[in-house]
């Protein structure tokens, strides 16, 4: 795809989630997610839930339909960040990341179009892709084992209408890992709990809340806790989502067994009709909200 021109101004930020896969969840309690729950029939539950990066069988779950406004967040205030990447360096650094590109897909540091400074990260995912990954990965500290804050500025042209995936953070060897994940489906935000480690059955639970931005940049800072489980989500500082996630046992707190690996990138679990290109700059992460940058200005031309 061509990739659009921009005036840059001084900085730049973005970042985007993942989309749906189809199998039923159970929905939470209106008082930890104000946005309505609509139930759907029980997926078959999976004999082995490892699940490979081609590989999506049914589990246990619970849908929860589109969500009304996120339910009021204390944000504390912003602090330094723990670990950072701008990718001015014109690389991936190999000290703080692990590419994990499989198939068509890529990734690599772009130096042509950027949300502040020289370089950003670009993923590209092809046309017809099917089974393919394309991520960065990063060890969490340990201080940030049980809840962090982080911030990507992120762009994409066009948002795909199936369930895609942007960020995920839990157990080490992600796909297959027990994670919460940032993703979009339907046009809309889905945050999610994914149970997808080795030797568990599937189980997910994936509400929809927030609307994602297209054709320009703009700065995603979320919240991850794993105790309780909870996703939530600023776009250009405004609050947009908040939700709370429940195991196939019913239980709120704990679900990943803590955030071991954080991954930044793109997965489509439907063949998408046309290229996706999606571009991550200035990501940081810290006990912390790490707050925005200088706002991005709008492309002169595409």
């Amino acid at each position: 795809m061509p990739r659009p021109k921009f005036l840059l101004p001084i900085a730049l930020c973005v970042l985007m989630p993942m989309a749906n896969s189809g199998v039923a969840q159970t929905a939470a309690p209106a008082s930890d997610n104000p946005a309505p729950a609509t139930p759907a029939a029980p997926g078959a539950p999976a004999a082995n839930g490892a699940v490979a990066p081609g590989a999506r069988p049914r589990g246990a779950a619970g849908a929860r339909g589109a969500g009304a406004a996120p339910q009021a967040w204390d944000r504390p205030a912003d602090g330094p960040p723990i670990v950072a990447d701008d990718f001015e360096s014109g690389a991936i650094d190999d000290k703080k990341w692990t590419i994990a590109a499989t198939g068509s897909a890529t990734v690599t540091v772009e130096h042509d179009f950027v949300a502040h400074g020289k370089n950003a990260l670009h993923v590209h995912y092809p046309a017809g892709a099917r089974n393919a990954i394309a991520f960065i990965g990063l060890t969490v500290p340990d201080a940030l084992r049980d809840h962090f804050y982080a911030r990507a500025y992120v762009f994409m042209q066009t948002i795909p209408s199936g369930h895609c995936v942007l960020v995920t953070a839990g157990s080490k060897g992600y796909p297959t890992s027990n994670f919460l994940e940032i993703g979009m489906r339907q046009n809309q935000f889905q945050p999610s709990f994914q149970q997808n480690g080795p030797n568990v059955t599937r189980y997910e639970d994936h509400p929809l809340q927030g609307t994602p931005p297209a054709g320009r940049w703009y700065c995603l800072e979320w919240e991850y806790n794993d105790k309780p489980d909870r996703i939530v989500m600023w776009i250009d500082g405004k609050l947009s989502v908040n939700q709370t996630f429940k195991g196939a046992d019913g239980s709120k707190t704990g679900l990943t067994g803590g955030f071991f690996q954080l991954d930044l990138g793109f997965r489509s679990w439907s063949a998408p009709a046309k290229d996706v290109d999606i571009y991550y700059d200035d990501i940081a992460i810290s006990d912390k909200p790490v707050g925005q940058l200088t706002p991005v200005a709008e492309p002169a031309a595409k």
